[in-house]
């Protein structure tokens, strides 16, 4: 029987007791063929034979039907199956050669239905890991954060291979020539125990160290029973500790796409059933195998979709925090240039973000389908963080514009009030000489010149004092108005030239109503979200956050379009800006003191708000959830850099809208 003496499957024949005392069984025993009577079906199914041969007796405990549903991967040899008179074949009634040879060839042919069996198990397994492996490649592709990520290696890890325990290194590059290995996750289902991340060199003295300075895989079927001859031993610290037994271990290095070993994966006790729990030696003895070829190949193809995941989560973390430092910079750089206003984009961002998660799980029902992912939280959060980037571009004599008359302005003013007394002066002086030369000096005369000049400077004086007094940004009065009216028709007479005291343009700056910027001047303020949102198309940014600069470009739009840059209406301003604007607005309007602006209390600024909302500019229900989530609470716990000594002064852009409520 050679057609199948290579194989090492043993080969079960069962027999009815009327073939029991046939002498073709002594030729059949082998270490491959062994042959046994079966006197029931109980029997039967103790040894689970390949191919059973049914006598009468059998047949009478079971119709043939029956022992084939009982038996279904069996060979059955018997006259109704077969059309043979098996109890002529086992009496010897043919030649034993023959005989053999029917007996091998139903051997044969149970062989080719296992081995079909075996492709076909094999085949869906191989199917069902291919679906699997392409799932987590999926599932560890999409993943972003790193600990997340390293638990679901692991996890899936474990699930494939069934075994008990798990855990990841990762190698980091202390300098050029020293490098260190990370353990950075364990899992175990057997027990728990408390896990700390450890670093320590990286040598080949450990497995980890070993596979991850080799880019060799091991597998180790018994890590205490290691040959003296390898570098690597195994550390038996945790199992000393905790009554642990580590047997079977498969190490394999995580690999980048530069092929380079940048960790390494280690599955610990592959059992018989992932339910099972290993508490000591003894168990682990009877519920742990050994890692066979076809799982490592598995756990291979894991970790080849593990190193490269790994290596692209670690390199997005760093490109986030590499941007989040870029902005956070950005912004800091732009605060510093106003150190009175610093904080407050900082501040109006963590409003935003707050305001988003809050809108979420709000139940209005123009909300309730609103939901900001991760993401568009993300990008609303740093459209916040430099909202007011384009501060750089307003002018610096307008940005630190104190009063309403440039700088230098009421110096030249001043210069003209006193030019006009001196030439008052010296027209009194010359017309008191002529009287004395022409011999017409009247005491009377002199005393009303004197008295005149008196009321004349006194006025000058009364001028320069209102202007000083009207040069503050406050409101202005209409006795202030009349007094700056009287003043610029003030006209002095003199042979050299006609002499006013406040130019054209002058004159406009001192009647500006509220403040201390001219129209133009405020447009120039306003011009900040153009600044912003030409700087920001300026960066490249990745397709999530595409939306920043828009978004910034709107926070000072108003829904019944009366806001600026653009006159955006309702429809027209996205939902991210208007919460930028309420966020702003508060802010704005609680922030620390400025030189032009008190600071409103929590209360004051929700009225206003809520007065902003029914006038039509503020979308109402995000002031809505904006105090009914308590919004406003989550800036009060943090800290922000902040200066309340006005050390200069400087217009904040977004106060500019809200000199209304001064």
């Amino acid at each position: 029987m050679n057609s199948y003496s290579n194989t090492q499957r043993t080969i079960t024949i069962g027999y009815g007791p009327s073939y029991a005392h046939s002498e073709i069984w002594r030729e059949l025993k082998s270490k491959l063929i062994i042959p046994t009577e079966i006197v029931s079906p109980t029997a039967a199914q103790r040894y689970q034979p390949a191919l059973l041969l049914l006598d009468s007796q059998l047949l009478r405990e079971l119709p043939l039907p029956e022992w084939q549903a009982l038996f279904p991967n069996a060979i059955f040899l018997c006259t109704d199956a077969m059309e043979l008179d098996v109890d002529l074949i086992l009496s010897n009634g043919l030649p034993r050669n023959q005989t053999l040879k029917l007996l091998e060839m139903a051997c044969y042919q149970w062989l080719l239905k296992c081995e079909k069996n075996d492709r076909a198990r094999s085949q869906e397994t191989s199917f069902r890991y291919l679906n699997k492996l392409a799932d987590i490649g999926i599932s560890l592709s999409a993943e972003d954060d790193l600990m997340t990520l390293l638990r679901k290696i692991l996890s899936e890890g474990q699930n494939i291979a069934c075994c008990d325990a798990a855990s990841l290194y990762l190698i980091n590059e202390v300098n050029e020539r020293q490098k260190e290995l990370i353990f950075k996750l364990t899992q175990n289902d057997s027990m728990d125990m408390p896990f700390e991340e450890t670093r320590f060199s990286l040598d080949d003295s450990s497995i980890a160290g070993y596979v991850a300075l080799t880019d060799k895989e091991l597998n180790i079927p018994d890590a205490y029973q290691l040959p003296p001859t390898v570098p690597y031993r195994f550390n038996q610290s945790f199992d000393r500790k905790t009554g642990y037994r580590t047997k079977s271990i498969f190490a394999i290095p995580l690999t980048n796409k530069q092929k380079s070993v940048i960790g390494v994966l280690q599955f610990i006790n592959r059992k018989k059933a992932r339910s099972l729990k290993i508490s000591d030696a003894k168990s682990a003895a009877a519920y742990t195998l050994a890692f066979d070829s076809d799982i490592n190949m598995v756990l291979q193809a894991l970790a080849s979709q593990a190193g490269i995941a790994i290596e692209n989560t670690i390199l997005q973390n760093d490109i986030k925090a590499l941007f989040e430092g870029f902005v956070n910079a950005s912004v800091a750089a732009i605060e510093q240039r106003d150190p009175t206003t610093s904080g407050h984009s900082f501040r109006v961002a963590d409003l935003c973000v707050d305001l988003a998660e809050s809108v979420s799980v709000s139940k209005l029902n123009s909300l309730s389908r609103v939901q900001f992912s991760e993401t568009e939280v993300r990008e609303l959060k740093y459209a916040a963080l430099l909202h007011d980037f384009g501060k750089v571009g307003v002018r610096e004599a307008v940005l630190v514009k104190e009063k309403k008359l440039s700088e230098g302005s009421l110096d030249n003013i001043r210069y003209r009030i006193l030019l006009a007394q001196e030439r008052l002066k010296s027209q009194a002086l010359a017309e008191q000489l002529d009287m004395y030369h022409s011999d017409a000096a009247d005491q009377r005369r002199f005393d009303e010149i004197n008295h005149k000049l008196a009321a004349d400077v006194a006025m000058l004086n009364e001028f320069f004092q209102a202007i000083v007094q009207v040069n503050e940004p406050s409101m202005l009065r209409q006795d202030n108005q009349d007094m700056l009216e009287r003043i610029n028709a003030y006209r002095l007479d003199s042979p050299e030239e006609e002499l006013g005291i406040i130019t054209a343009e002058e004159f406009d700056l001192l009647t500006i109503t509220r403040g201390s910027l001219s129209p133009s001047e405020r447009k120039e303020i306003e011009s900040h979200v153009v600044h912003t949102q030409n700087f920001l198309n300026h960066i490249p940014w990745t397709k999530e956050f595409q939306n920043i600069p828009s978004i910034a470009a709107a926070h000072h739009e108003k829904l019944d379009g009366s806001g600026y840059p653009y006159g955006m209406k309702s429809d027209e301003i996205p939902l991210p800006s208007k919460i930028m604007t309420v966020c702003d607005i508060y802010d704005a309007l609680t922030a620390a003191d400025r030189p032009y602006k008190p600071a409103m209390n929590t209360e004051r600024a929700i009225d206003i708000l809520r007065s902003e909302a029914g006038s039509g500019l503020l979308d109402q229900d995000l002031v809505e959830v904006f105090v009914e989530a308590k919004v406003y609470r989550v800036i009060d716990t943090r800290e922000y850099s902040t200066s309340t000594e006005f050390r200069s002064f400087s217009h904040h852009p977004c106060d500019y809208d809200l000199h209304k409520h001064d």
